[in-house]
Formats: structure tokens, C-alpha cells, sequence
């Protein structure tokens, strides 16, 4: 097991962020919007999940079946009859580890298995295994890319930007969505930026509630977010169906 506080693993996350596993060359006709939701509270499938279905759209919710029902940073996960609710209404149900694991901190064998245990869960719940994965807390390091990037057609971190050119399935780009740290102002930017140069861009958040927490965003915030999207005229695609509309496969 990986010591969180050794320098060595501090140089794992950085290679793993710099190095890519799978690289890719992104090509998509048109700008890709994602909006992604992790671990994730009943407050996500509650208000997230009607705000998308009213713009036509579906969104990624990466779900770690221990959690379900429980509390995760003060805020009530969603249990497996919501994700299961959420997917037969066409929303995708992500991997995240069962156990909402730190996966620097845990041996590979054990991280291995509780992968396979929330693959299990999510495919008993919605009739399908999962295609993409978001790493808990956004944490990602050298052995982990190394056993996961094959069992998912794209896995996900928070290293901001939006994708384009050469990627990394192993480790995909995704802008954080919190009322706390950005602006309409600064996302009207970098949809501006996706509008003209192109690309995927995944934005991910945990709560979406009216008061939300420091990584959460409001319903009023999600809603004028996706106002902007439409003005614009940029297409709204879960991960996994990007994914597959790039032609992306998980490896094993």
C-alpha cells in the first residue's frame, strides 16, 4: 500500500496525470458537452436528472454501490433503487469503485476486486456494466491507470480542460461545476472556447441542491448553465455515449 504522505506517491500522481495509458485522437464532428455527477447524492438524481430530461439530455452519475444510502461528506448518497430509476430513463450509471476508494491507498489486488464488485452492481442494477469510470476523488496514480485503463472504454479525472486533439482514455479531462469556484462568467468562456476550437468537454459536480456544499452546484446554476449550452447550439451526450461515438472500447 501506497503511503499518502510519501514524496513517491505524490511523483505517481503527477506521471500519472502527464503520462498517457491510452492515448487517443479525439475526432468529433461537433462539440460534446457531458455533465457528470459523482458518487452521487440523492440530491443529484432529484434535481439534476429533471433539469437535463427538460433540455432533452441525459447525464453520467458515477455510483459506488457501498455508498448507496449512506452519507459521503455530509450529503445522503443515492441509493440502487435511484440509480436503477435513473438508468431506465436513459441516464448512464458510471463505475467509481465500490467502495469509493482512494485508489493511491489501497494494495492493486484489492483495488482490482472492488472494481469488479461495483462493475457487478452497477450491471445488476441497470442491465449493463459500465463503459466509463470516474476516479474517487479525482485521485489517480501510475498502478492504477495501469489496472483499470483496460476495463473501460474511458476513465475520468478533475484535471481541468476540454479534450481535444491527442487524449488519454486512461484519464480524461473534466472541468469542475461548483457555485463556489466558478462563474457563469468564466463557464461562458470556456464554452466560447468549445464552440470555436472543438473538443469534449466533461463538466462533473457532486450535490446540486439550493445550498449546496463547497463541490456542489445549485439547481439555479445547473439550469443557467445549460441555457448557455443551448444558446449556443452544443450537443449534450452522456460519457459513455461519446465514448462510443468516437469509436472508444475498454481494452479487456
Amino acid at each position: 500500500m501506497i503511503d499518502w504522505t510519501d514524496p513517491l506517491a505524490g511523483a505517481s500522481r503527477r506521471l500519472a496525470r502527464a503520462v498517457p495509458f491510452r492515448p487517443f485522437r479525439l475526432v468529433l464532428e461537433q462539440p460534446v458537452i457531458s455533465f457528470s455527477f459523482d458518487d452521487f447524492p440523492l440530491s443529484a438524481a432529484s434535481n439534476a436528472a429533471p433539469l437535463l430530461e427538460a433540455n432533452d439530455a441525459r447525464g453520467t452519475f458515477y455510483f459506488a454501490d457501498a455508498l448507496a444510502g449512506n452519507f459521503e461528506n455530509g450529503q445522503l448518497i443515492a441509493g440502487q433503487d435511484v440509480a436503477a430509476n435513473l438508468a431506465a430513463n436513459r441516464h448512464e450509471i458510471g463505475g467509481h469503485t465500490s467502495n469509493h476508494l482512494n485508489v493511491q491507498r489501497v494494495a492493486p489486488d484489492h483495488l482490482v476486486a472492488d472494481v469488479a464488485a461495483n462493475t457487478s452492481a452497477i450491471a445488476a442494477l441497470s442491465g449493463q456494466a459500465p463503459t466509463s469510470f470516474a476516479y474517487p476523488f479525482g485521485v489517480v496514480s501510475l498502478h492504477a491507470k495501469r489496472l483499470l485503463a483496460p476495463k473501460f472504454a474511458g476513465l475520468r479525472g478533475i484535471q481541468p480542460g476540454i479534450n481535444r486533439g491527442w487524449i488519454d482514455l486512461a484519464h480524461l479531462h473534466a472541468q469542475e461545476l461548483y457555485d463556489v469556484s466558478s462563474s457563469l462568467d468564466s463557464i461562458g468562456k470556456l464554452l466560447d472556447q468549445l464552440q470555436r476550437h472543438g473538443g469534449w468537454l466533461i463538466f462533473y459536480t457532486h450535490d446540486v441542491q439550493p445550498d449546496p456544499s463547497s463541490i456542489g452546484c445549485s439547481p439555479t446554476r445547473l439550469g443557467a448553465v445549460l441555457d448557455m449550452v443551448r444558446r449556443r447550439d452544443l450537443a449534450i451526450k452522456t460519457v459513455a455515449q461519446t465514448l462510443h461515438q468516437i469509436g472508444a472500447r475498454p481494452a479487456s
